[in-house]
């Protein structure tokens, strides 16, 4: 194994060695990482758990919030409400695409939610989450290539209690919970739920007057409890929300320089234009949008846990779920005042249903589970991108008049290209159906030493199809083929038919292929070559005069929108099938009764995942099979060019070393994982400015060590520390998306926005991250006073691969605070507030749509603060 793996165990060893005689027992933290009940510090997995009490007293509200306190996870929200990625050990996808489903699983009371849209919600009767570090494919039924998000909520009580709160903060926030659990008979138990969060926006919009990122969201759940007899146990839970903001604040992190054909840069032509952008850098939270982001998200479901103890020490449990989601999202595409994009709306709408079961069974040598996991989904996505009013001239000044001249060379209407309502309609379904059989076994070798086997059998299937009605001529435009056409006309006086092209390659072969060789050439590389720009901006030799490079090429950033073909058709079936065997093995071992360590090797799978956006097209290895079946759209004004894309990204496979540490002693606890862990073919999808490339990553791989440590110094003081340590690496990641322009992006001879990262260090990742939480209780004659503190870091480190360090990168800073008193009769009283010195820092970007060398980036929200008032009874 690599030095850092065998480093680690040494240390692990070394620190096992420290006595724990005297330890006194902690409270015992109850998890269910392994399906089924254990300690925290004697399950052998690297979990972290917040409890209801850490949320309470932090103001965790939901799982944006969670991230503060394990810094293992990250959770980024981009543009719209429902695109959010959830990210463990730096490995996660899922944003942006509702084909990509994540690669951090996320349960709530056991119910798989298959998208990050679903589990938004704010918490609600919640006793717990755990966050499960690592490859957990064998066990969890679908999606935990990267770890899993567990979320576990209150089981109803027979004895009658609940709470009610209220928050009122800055930007006129209002957050009104409520809780109350009790008997309905003897063997009957119930709880209900809800919630009410509403906030203003904390940025402004001086063009529609509108706040953006305000909040108003609304849930409420229900539980009920029957045991029937001792030996049954039957739980049925019910669940709504809803979410209709205005979201997501975009800043523009660097204007662009570079110009198209030697005309003025995007942004000097939204100011001729009259338009507003707000200035590159700043963080004043003021923004110029003509169109107001909108998100519509309604979740709702019903799931039934059945737990059957049958005898023997063996336990039945089956749970069945069925779920809906609804999103209606209207975004802001140009982030300018003007309408350079105007109808922008994305419709995606889900059902899904589930079913789990397991047996587990124990006997004093051995304990063993089995089960199967079954996944049905159907989803539709309907996608309407139009140009807006001022799309054409918006796009004319940045191409120096060139429109009218290429409209005019192949023979169409002055004003067909980039007129207003012309784009893209989309509408793509898929089916999905997964099934699991999973088993594992804990052997007890000695009574301290215990041996984990585990499997399970993937078999995931997928049928998509999708259809689009494409009005954009301009991006069926070959360029290179129309440069050339340009460049023979100047040079014979004849118009490029494929006669005349002819009859001049018979008497005159070098100047064709002269003409040829401009046509793919850029400007920047033919003056490289030696090439001297003529008046009417096209390089040329100066010696012959004739052209070395094609500056039409600069408008392919412009041909966005790109045509497709459907499918399922003759070439294309639009399914996918992939199987797998994941595994664990694990052993563990008890130094004596407060110290364990373990070693594990484990794999995890997700299976394809489909582009079922505007941007999903024909393979290039299809297109040829496509076209000779008359499968191309037919276009006889232009040549078809800039076509061919990806429609899938293949299964992501993950496997990892761990080897970890647990302790509790007298005052203190602490855990300690050392990992090394790979994923190949990394789901990975990144916007360019004119869609969405998505594409499988050879393989990544990070190694590194997570610390978790609880520390009592003094009476009523608990301090609680959690580290980690990461080294990520690009191990092979040929055709990548890079910043355009870049020296990697250069490195191939061409300047397309792809490049070779292997062997670098992918973005967006930082090498250390930590939370370090303090809190002092101060106990009183009616009850008690507390101050927590939590401090939140993130070493610096580039935001994404695509754009440029020095336009984007991030150092995290942030520090909470909340000071609460508890009297004896159940009233507390919180002042809080998240962001205290209102650190400041990019959570994701990318290059902006129309808009070359420029980008836009997504703000972390500013300081919030307020009072909280709860009863409890």
């Amino acid at each position: 194994m690599r030095k850092t793996l065998m480093m680690g165990t040494s240390v692990l060893m070394a620190f096992a060695g420290f006595s724990a005689a005297s330890a006194q027992d902690d409270d015992v933290i109850i998890v269910t990482a392994t399906k089924r009940e254990q300690t925290l510090q004697e399950v052998p997995v690297a979990v972290s758990v917040v409890d209801d009490q850490v949320v309470a007293d932090a103001q965790i509200n939901d799982v944006l919030d969670l991230q503060t306190v394990v810094p293992s996870l990250r959770v980024s929200q981009l543009e719209r409400a429902n695109n959010t990625t959830f990210i463990i050990r730096g490995l996660g996808n899922g944003g942006n695409n509702p084909g990509i489903e994540p690669s951090v699983a996320v349960y709530i009371d056991g119910v798989f939610r298959s998208r990050s849209a679903s589990a938004l919600a704010d918490f609600l009767d919640l006793e717990r989450v755990e966050v499960l570090r690592g490859p957990q494919s064998t066990l969890f039924g679908k999606n935990a290539t990267a770890g899993v998000v567990n979320i576990v909520t209150k089981e109803p009580s027979f004895t009658t209690s609940g709470v009610l709160e209220g928050t009122i903060g800055n930007y006129n926030q209002f957050i009104g919970r409520g809780y109350v659990t009790g008997p309905i008979s003897d063997s009957i138990a119930y709880s209900l739920s809800g919630s009410y969060n509403v906030r203003d926006g904390y940025t402004s919009n001086s063009i529609t007057g509108q706040d953006i990122n305000d909040r108003n969201r609304q849930s409420i759940r229900g539980q009920l409890l029957f045991q029937p007899t001792d030996a049954l146990e039957l739980k049925l839970i019910g669940d709504w929300d809803q979410i209709d903001e205005i979201c997501c604040t975009v800043f523009n992190a660097g204007e662009g320089s570079l110009d198209f054909m030697g005309g003025p840069t995007s942004g000097q032509v939204i100011a001729l234009l009259g338009g507003q952008k707000q200035a590159p850098g700043d963080w004043d939270y003021d923004v110029f949008f003509d169109t107001a982001s909108t998100n519509e998200i309604i979740n709702n479901g019903v799931s039934l846990q059945a737990d059957y103890d049958l005898g023997n020490d063996v336990t039945f449990t089956s749970i069945t779920s069925f779920r809906t989601k609804e999103e209606d999202i209207e975004f802001e595409g140009d982030f300018t005042s003007l309408e350079i994009l105007g109808a922008n709306t994305r419709d995606f709408d889900t059902e899904t249903f589930t079913q789990e079961i397991r047996l587990f069974g124990e006997t004093d040598r051995f304990s063993w589970l089995l089960g199967g996991f079954y996944f049905d989904e159907s989803a539709e996505n309907r996608i309407n991108i139009t140009y807006g009013d001022d799309t054409r001239a918006y796009v004319d000044i940045l191409s120096s008049g060139a429109l009218p001249t290429i409209e005019g060379g192949i023979g169409v209407p002055v004003g067909t290209f980039f007129s207003s309502g012309a784009g893209i309609s989309t509408f793509a379904t898929q089916d999905n159906q997964q099934l699991s059989i999973f088993a594992q076994t804990d052997i007890n070798i000695t009574d301290r030493l215990v041996l984990t086997l585990g499997a399970s059998y993937y078999k995931d299937e997928k049928d998509v199809a999708i259809s689009s009605i494409n009005t954009n001529p301009f991006s069926s435009l070959d360029l290179a083929e129309f440069g050339f056409g340009a460049f023979f006309n100047a040079a014979t006086g004849l118009a490029p038919t494929p006669t005349n092209i002819g009859t001049v390659a018979m008497g005159n072969p070098a100047l064709i292929q002269a003409l040829q060789a401009a046509s793919v050439t850029s400007v920047a590389d033919a003056l490289a070559a030696g090439g001297v720009l003529a008046p009417n901006g096209v390089p040329v030799d100066p010696m012959t005069m004739l052209p070395l490079g094609n500056p039409f090429l600069a408008l392919e950033a412009l041909q966005v929108l790109q045509p497709s073909t459907n499918f399922p058709n003759s070439v294309e079936d639009g399914t996918s099938s992939d199987e797998d065997v994941p595994f664990t093995v694990r052993v563990a071992y008890d130094v004596n009764d407060r110290v364990n360590v373990y070693a594990s090797y484990a794999t995890g799978f997700k299976a394809s995942s489909w582009n079922l956006t505007q941007d999903s097209r024909p393979f290039p290895s299809d297109i040829a099979a496509l076209s000779g079946a008359g499968l191309l759209p037919s276009n006889t004004s232009v040549t078809l060019g800039n076509y061919s894309g990806t429609r899938l990204a293949g299964p992501e496979e993950t496997e990892s070393i761990e080897v970890g540490l647990k302790a509790v002693f007298d005052m203190a606890s602490i855990n300690i994982a050392i990992f090394d862990q790979s994923i190949e073919g990394f789901q990975a999808q990144t916007f360019q400015g004119a869609g969405f490339v998505l594409t499988n990553a050879g393989e990544q791989s990070v190694r590194g060590a997570e610390i978790e440590a609880n520390i009592s110094p003094m009476e009523n003081l608990d301090i609680t520390w959690a580290g980690t340590f990461l080294d990520p690496e690009y191990d092979s990641f040929p055709g990548a998306q890079v910043p355009t322009g870049s020296a990697i992006d250069l490195a191939d001879g061409s300047a397309d926005g792809s490049g070779d990262l292997t062997g670098a260090t992918p973005a967006g990742i930082p090498d250390f991250a930590s939370s370090l939480s303090a809190k002092y209780t101060q106990p009183m004659e009616w009850g008690e006073v507390f101050l927590r503190a939590d401090w939140q870091y993130e070493s610096e480190t580039q935001v994404i691969d695509n754009v440029p360090e020095d336009v984007a990168s991030r150092e995290v800073n942030q520090f909470n605070a909340s000071l609460g008193v508890n009297w004896d009769g159940g009233v507390e009283l919180l002042v809080w507030s998240r962001n205290l010195f209102n650190d400041e820092y990019y959570t994701s970007a990318f290059p902006t749509t129309l808009q070359a060398n420029s980008y836009s980036a997504y703000p972390n929200p500013p300081r919030t603060y307020g009072v909280t008032l709860r009863k409890r009874f």
